[in-house]
């Protein structure tokens, strides 16, 4: 129906009409010989009682707050098809987008949302209370099925993460809150304001009965989107003036953190879904691109510095969360062999895909901790792991489907040769697993290893890792172990990897000679412990048919290396064109759950079939299967392989060009994002002192990174996969800077 003939049913005349932005009535702009008014159409009869509730409540406060309202200027009318029209007083004034925001303005702003929800309080109504819409944030969760409508794999992990945040934080005690009446969506088009003062509200369209605080993140939100380089100051002088007129109690501050991220993440929801179904328009698509600007923000902003802030604002105490005090008793508990990074530990308290959060407010960029493979606290891990808790957490003497479908998406990965899969709980256990396996199956009980090597924290594994029994506190190589050198083709004694190969043979051959043939040769594709150090070109498809020629088996170490780290191939051995006799899997495998694995052929489980039970009372277990299905999942669906190769493509090609300015950064080696700096004084003696001083200069300026190599002076990433180029950029920018601070 045209509006010039909607205002008729008031009496009124149009001279004018401007077609206002709305998304749940069709608005209008009237002028009239008598005045501006607002006309409002609904087409849905059912919202009548709403609207009526509506009317009333702004009636009903309008006398008790010294700022402008939309007043009822005549009855509701209801028309022959039960649609209905409503007509408002128009509102002069400047929007809060179009101004400056001074302090003044901000805190003016606090204190009239405050004094408003304060008239608002006794008010009741119960289609207000009844009412379940996706933008009242009590509801937010409603809005998670339409996460499907963002395109961006990396962007929909950001609103699934705080989703399931809402879920943990949120959901489970907003019933316990303060509730009542509230606008419900107090965002830059529906504030008016002159330079320093609010003056008016607008559109009560969203008035909801909902937890007290919701107002105020809602405020919050959109203060920020408005204020993106001084956010913080800018939320904080709003709440502030909130607070002095209607306190808020702890608990609501505490989550007004997540509250933010869960209106940003509705908006772009609603965006997504508008786009998706062609019914995006302008006033639904405003605020897009500032939402998700400020949720990659909100993603590394550490909740702890934004809930220590508003709590300073709002007068509160703030916990103390003493990190010496919290090393005093871990050295009461625990043996004094349970190391530290950096000689000022870091308290970390929660953490987000590849960002990491302290105890003191702290955000540090992890280019590090590779267990977390797909990202710290993934929500889809998270959920599965509740989910199969809440079910079935059993052992392997029982059938259950989870078993059998990871297992089989696993060995998927693999070359079909490699059709057998034993799981364990940790990646030790499965190197302890594997020698044992290769000791059985071929009655022998040297095995060969490579120097610097590391293979777990068993006794089997400490027995073949050079990197333990060659280091502090080791007792040297066992009499059983063979000990070969690592094919480092940077300043190593061989130039190729054939020479290498040709010097193991040697080797080996006189061990056999002496009796002491090897049940098996254990070595990682790239040594992590050794420095980062790809075994050099042709190393093992040299060696390997001399291993095969002898019975020897071959077991490669992907505990660091697998499940697509390297980018350019899944697993480490594809870089070497063979296939293992055994595989090692560990770390990634369950993204930080205890999860390992070893993988092996028909023939050779056979073999080790001797009567003898294998059993792990959680190896293979119903959550961890179902925690390593998800990450296989996530890798495919995220596209993580291929971010691994373009991201660390792009990282190496950065560090290679920094290398040309800085000397002492002797090799940049690597795959995907598995990156080593091996460091050089100009003697070309290891430069260990500065990777030191690098790796604690790096933590304090938040990047997280550490050093390995026999001689400690080698730089060394290991990112989870969704690490990306601008994180690159950050760590180049910190690398940069440390090594100017140190050479000029």
């Amino acid at each position: 129906m045209k509006p010039e003939n909607l205002i008729k049913e008031f009496g009124l005349t149009a001279t004018a009409i401007i077609a206002l932005d709305g998304y749940a009535s069709i608005n209008y702009k009237v002028t009239t010989t008598k005045g501006d008014y607002i006309l409002k159409y609904y087409k849905n009869p059912e919202e009548l009682e709403l609207i009526q509730g509506e009317i009333e409540s702004i009636s009903a406060v309008q006398h008790q707050v010294e700022i402008n309202l939309p007043l009822q200027k005549s009855e509701l009318k209801v028309l022959d098809d039960g649609s209905f029209i409503r007509l408002s007083s128009y509102l002069e004034g400047m929007f809060l987008y179009e101004v400056p925001h001074t302090t003044e303005l901000l805190e003016d702003l606090g204190e009239k949302m405050a004094v408003l929800n304060i008239a608002q309080f006794s008010l009741k109504n119960s289609a207000i209370k009844a009412r379940k819409s996706d933008w009242d944030l009590q509801h937010a969760l409603l809005n998670e099925p339409k996460l499907e409508f963002i395109e961006d794999r990396f962007d929909r992990n950001i609103v699934s993460y705080f989703m399931d945040r809402h879920l943990m934080q949120v959901s489970s005690i907003q019933d316990s809150l303060r509730s009542q009446i509230i606008h419900g969506d107090l965002n830059e088009n529906n504030i008016l304001v002159d330079e320093n003062s609010l003056i008016g509200l607008i559109d009560f369209g969203d008035i909801c009965h909902s937890p007290l605080i919701n107002e105020v993140a809602i405020a919050l939100t959109y203060v920020i989107l408005l204020n993106p380089t001084n956010w913080l100051e800018s939320a904080s002088s709003v709440l502030s003036g909130y607070d002095c007129k209607n306190p808020l109690q702890r608990q609501e501050i505490e989550l007004l953190y997540q509250l933010i991220a869960s209106r940003l993440c509705i908006s772009v929801l609603n965006s997504a879904e508008a786009k998706a179904e062609n019914g995006a328009t302008e006033y639904i698509l405003q605020n897009e691109k500032p939402a998700w600007k400020t949720l990659r923000i909100w993603i590394r902003t550490n909740p702890i510095m934004v809930k220590n802030t508003f709590l300073k604002v709002c007068g509160f105490s703030i916990e103390n969360r003493d990190s010496e005090t919290q090393l005093a008793k871990r050295k009461q508990v625990a043996s004094g062999s349970l190391s530290l990074s950096y000689a000022e530990p870091i308290h970390m308290v929660s953490a987000a895909f590849q960002y990491m959060f302290d105890s003191t407010g702290n955000t540090y960029l992890d280019a590090y901790n590779n267990i977390p493979h797909v990202g710290h606290c993934h929500p889809e891990i998270a959920q599965v792991i509740s989910e199969k808790a809440r079910t079935l957490n059993t052992n392997t003497r029982y059938l259950y489907n989870e078993y059998t479908s990871y297992s089989e998406k696993l060995l998927a990965k693999f070359p079909e040769q490699l059709d057998k899969v034993l799981l364990v709980n940790s990646g030790s256990a499965a190197s302890d697993l594997a020698i044992r396996m290769a000791k059985t199956i071929t009655e022998k009980n040297f095995i060969a290893v490579l120097e610097h090597g590391y293979h777990g924290n068993t006794m089997l594994g400490i027995d073949a890792s050079s990197y333990k029994f060659d280091g502090k506190g080791g007792k040297g190589k066992p009499d059983n172990v063979i000990k070969l050198p690592l094919p480092k083709e940077f300043r190593g004694a061989h130039s190729t990897g054939r020479a290498y190969a040709l010097e193991a043979i040697s080797i080996l051959e006189k061990h056999i000679a002496l009796g002491e043939k090897p049940a098996a040769f254990l070595a990682e594709p790239i040594s992590g412990c050794g420095g980062q150090v790809p075994l050099a070109k042709d190393y093992l498809v040299e060696l390997k048919p001399f291993l095969e020629q002898h019975e020897i088996l071959l077991i490669i170490d992907e505990v660091q290396t697998g499940f697509g780290r390297l980018g350019s191939h899944f697993w480490g051995f594809e870089l070497h064109g063979i296939v293992p006799d055994l595989v090692i899997l560990g770390k990634p495998m369950g993204n930080g759950h205890p999860i390992g694995g070893v993988i092996t052929r028909t023939d050779l489980s056979a073999k080790f079939d001797t009567g003898m039970e294998f059993f792990s009372s959680f190896g293979g277990n119903p959550v961890s299967c179902a925690v390593g299905e998800k990450v296989l999942d996530i890798i495919e669906a995220d596209g993580l392989q291929e971010n691994a190769l373009a991201v660390g493509s792009y990282w190496r090609e950065e560090l290679v060009a920094l290398q040309r300015k800085f000397s002492v950064m002797a090799d940049v080696r690597g795959y995907g994002v598995f990156i080593g700096v091996e460091f050089l004084n100009d003697d070309l003696t290891p430069a260990t002192e500065l990777a030191q001083s690098i790796k604690n200069k790096m933590k304090e300026q938040f990047i997280l990174t550490s050093t390995d190599g026999p001689f400690d002076n080698v730089l060394k990433m290991k990112a989870p996969l969704c690490f990306s180029k601008d994180n690159v950029d950050e760590f180049m920018g910190k690398l940069i800077s440390t090594l100017r601070c140190i050479y000029m």
